[in-house]
């Protein structure tokens, strides 16, 4: 049982890993969040796949791309004034 979780868990890492090159390869280039510190955007690009994972989902693109989603909803900045 505890190979199991263990194996699970591997699994997990894997694909949040997989999923946060993705993302980071977009992020990092992307204007709208070139103001923000790279420590923070990521921080938190992977709590936003880390969120994603536990809720079940496994593709990488699509992990990759919620992640980014998120990530500029709560960091870019507004347009509206």
């Amino acid at each position: 049982m505890d190979q199991l979780l263990s194996e699970q868990v591997q699994m997990q890492d894997a694909i949040v890993s997989a999923a946060f090159d993705k993302a980071w390869r977009f992020v990092e280039k992307d204007p709208l969040l070139a103001h923000n510190r790279k420590t923070i955007l990521y921080s938190r690009l992977c709590t936003f796949l880390e969120s994603s994972i536990k809720k079940g989902e496994r593709n990488t693109l699509n992990l990759a791309n919620e992640a980014i989603r998120s990530l500029r909803a709560e960091l870019a900045p507004s347009t509206a004034q």
